[in-house]
């Protein structure tokens, strides 16, 4: 029972160590591509944009059965990056 029980909680903390893991990733990533979107000009941006909506919008029928929340998210942190980006 013991050596369940410390397995368990080896798992636990592996999976909490490769959850901080990629959070420092995404952050990562998302720092870069607000840094990369600032530096366009107004026009390549609302392109860039532009693109974005679209993609979104095309996303497969699929993907939008079940997780409208998980599309939301993802259009929430878009829509916050590239309103970043607008910024400066």
């Amino acid at each position: 029972m013991n050596s369940l029980l410390s397995q368990l909680l080896i798992r636990l903390a592996q999976k909490e160590a490769a959850e901080k893991e990629l959070h420092a990733l995404v952050q990562s990533l998302e720092i870069l591509v607000a840094a990369l979107i600032s530096s366009l000009t107004p026009d390549k941006l609302n392109e860039l944009v532009g693109s974005i909506d679209v993609a979104m919008k095309n996303l497969p029928c699929n993907l939008e059965t079940g997780h409208s929340s998980d599309i939301e998210l993802l259009n929430n942190n878009i829509t916050r990056i590239t309103a970043a980006a607008r910024r400066h």
